[in-house]
């Protein structure tokens, strides 16, 4: 899935991003990512030099689930509508190309920003630190969900997935969209769909709780967070990879903030978003997130080309989190 991008390639893009004159000095491709193409790179527009990230998607006529058509644009504007909010650190939107003109790929060009991803620091984190960030987490995360939209779903989805009138529509429509590229794609999976989609539908009276569309990121995972020394501590200066963001329900935050676990676990966390306990009904429809993020990461792996083997742990992780949602369903 992933594609590797040639100097040539790179070179078109930022001429087309930035104009001709501008010359890539340097290109470092950036790991961790398993979908689109990410390089740092050090530009030369004549008056100095800066670093900058290119994203690219992959080429036409890659097998997609559905939810991921227009990814580049998602994420573009999840950043373009994220830096309105104060302090939350999301990279500044340079330039876009989705027509495909200059290079096979949507592509994206933003700032850079400086960090290591906390997934990849935690193990030399002390408890006490961690305990502060995921605090400040909760807080940039309560500052994001203030944002507003005129409808439910995904940007640039078609109908019922994005741009419904009511959380239920668009939610409903979102799952049956999985379900489907379940049965496109057909992974192993340790549930029947129908039982899936029927408990969803039965509960769907609290989907309808939810009356104005936040953004929600949906991909808050500590891979996706950056954090930098800054006067002698770390803090959190990068949130990275909105493309799977979306206008919703903002407890649907709460699932990748605690991947494959209960967010309620996290105190140090709650206490930045909201001290106040969580009800059996806000329970209940994190419930139905958990099972629709697990059943993308159980699918994902089919179109996406993924090594069965290498990813069986985190095919573990899902399945479990899968039965142990449907439960609190059921």
């Amino acid at each position: 899935m992933k594609r590797t991008l040639t100097d040539e390639q790179i070179a078109r893009a930022i001429a087309h991003a930035r104009g001709p004159d501008t010359r890539v000095l340097g290109s470092r491709e950036l790991a961790g990512g398993t979908f689109n193409s990410v390089h740092l790179l050090t530009l030369d527009r004549g008056a100095g030099t800066e670093s900058a990230v290119l994203k690219v998607a992959p080429p036409a006529g890659t097998p997609l689930m559905t939810y991921e058509h227009a990814l580049m644009r998602t994420e573009a504007e999840f950043y373009r509508r994220a830096s309105a909010v104060p302090a939350l650190p999301v990279p500044g939107v340079v330039a876009t190309g989705f027509g495909r003109s200059a290079i096979d790929g949507d592509y994206l060009l933003m700032t850079h920003l400086e960090g290591e991803p906390w997934e990849r620091l935690r193990p030399g984190i002390g408890a006490e630190d961690q305990a502060r960030l995921r605090t400040d987490l909760g807080r940039l995360v309560r500052g994001l969900h203030r944002l507003r939209g005129s409808a439910f779903g995904y940007p640039y989805a078609h109908p019922p997935a994005g741009a419904a009138a009511s959380w239920r529509t668009a939610f409903e429509g979102m799952l049956a969209d999985v379900c489907a590229d379940a049965r496109r794609f057909r992974p192993a999976l340790p549930v029947d769909l129908d039982e899936v989609l029927a408990l969803v539908r039965a509960r769907g009276r609290l989907l309808d709780q939810v009356t104005d569309p936040s953004l929600v990121h949906f991909d808050l995972w500590e891979g996706n967070i950056l954090l930098a020394e800054r006067d002698g501590r770390l803090e959190i200066t990068g949130i990275l990879d909105g493309e799977r963001s979306f206008w919703g329900d903002p407890l649907a935050d709460l699932v990748s903030t605690a991947l494959f676990d209960d967010i309620t676990r996290d105190p140090a966390f709650l206490a930045g978003y909201r001290p106040a306990p969580l009800t059996p009904d806000e329970r209940r429809r994190i419930a139905m997130y958990r099972a629709y993020l697990a059943l993308i990461v159980l699918i994902e792996g089919v179109p996406r080309g993924y090594d069965p083997q290498a990813r069986a742990p985190l095919t573990t992780l899902a399945t479990t989190d899968l039965r142990t949602a449907l439960d609190l369903l059921r």
